[in-house]
């Protein structure tokens, strides 16, 4: 005789199930740094009416989640609800209920408009430069931009913070996108150590100095950068010039010049490798909401979340 699906709870009560190795997909990253000291940078979590809120760090780690897995903020709380391994991550009990999509993107609009998201993407590169996983000493400076389309594009109906982005593509044809320059400092193992967003119609060379403290020991650039005031304020930092030369009409490059910029551009075109891993697989091609800070603030989400999944995967092969 068929047994009765009323069988069916007992399969939320066996420990059999919850030690299953498929739910320790995130460890490394769990046990990568100290998360109660990250918990302290954040905004905390509202909840409905009456209702007590869930714990930023819940509502943060539901955000990583989210981001890994290219979901919107409805698919997210889908997903909450019925995967294991995104409990687990997100300490939430098989009996408990899960954030709706509404608490989520008000925890990241808390989250953006608390300018915290900045510090703690420093304080996870701090612990790991503690945990020797990040090297400091010697560092090399890797700068370079993507362009991000707007949610909505267009100059009348388009994301006025956006702008305009012209660029030569591979069919040596010109081609605009309405959408945001992102810019990302990452060192020469890909750790992202810092971040920017402008409209599309800024200039790079704008944004360079303040993608850098001054630490840096060397810096990686296109030709973008290439400019007197760039060279002689890395002079002045004791930076290492490791930025492309640009040849004009009348004043083309040198052999030497261009055998140079091979050379660099096989360091730069590590940054690639980050911005198509981003764009392909985590939905960051296109913005997902409106207006320059939010666009910013999943940008910078997006770099916490490269540097804890290759921070874990560094750890995992040098220990």
């Amino acid at each position: 005789m068929r047994k009765s699906f009323i069988t069916q709870p007992a399969l939320f009560t066996t420990h059999d199930l919850l030690d299953h190795p498929a739910l320790g997909a995130l460890d490394g990253i769990e046990s990568l740094i100290n998360w109660p000291a990250l918990e302290l940078l954040l905004p905390k979590g509202k909840g409905e009416t009456g209702r007590p809120g869930y714990a930023a760090m819940t509502l943060f780690r539901a955000l990583l989640l989210g981001l890994w897995h290219d979901l919107s903020d409805v698919k997210l709380e889908a997903q909450l609800a019925r995967d294991l391994m995104f409990r687990k991550f997100c300490r939430l009990e098989l009996d408990q209920g899960v954030p709706q999509a509404s608490t989520i993107g008000r925890f990241r609009v808390a989250l953006e408009r608390s300018g915290q998201l900045g510090v703690v993407l420093n304080e996870i590169n701090g612990q790991l430069l503690q945990a020797n996983v990040v090297l400091q000493e010697g560092r090399v400076a890797i700068v370079d931009a993507t362009v991000i389309e707007a949610a909505q594009s267009g100059i009348r109906k388009g994301d006025p913070d956006a702008g305009s982005h012209v660029k030569v593509n591979a069919k040596g044809k010109m081609q605009a996108k309405w959408g945001f320059q992102a810019f990302v400092n990452i060192d020469e193992d890909g750790f992202i150590f810092a971040t920017a967003l402008t409209p599309g119609n800024k200039h790079e060379i704008n944004s360079l100095t303040g993608l850098l403290d001054g630490s840096e020991d060397m810096l990686f650039a296109d030709s973008a950068y290439s400019s007197r005031k760039i060279r002689n304020w890395m002079n002045e930092n004791n930076i290492k010039d490791r930025v492309q030369r640009k040849g004009y009409r009348n004043r083309k490059l040198s052999p030497q010049d261009r055998a140079r910029n091979v050379e660099i551009g096989v360091t730069r075109g590590r940054v690639e490798a980050i911005f198509g891993h981003m764009k392909r697989l985590w939905g960051m091609a296109r913005s997902r909401f409106m207006g320059r800070a939010r666009t910013h603030a999943q940008f910078q989400i997006a770099a916490i979340g490269w540097n804890l999944q290759k921070g874990a995967r560094f750890r995992q092969a040098f220990g």
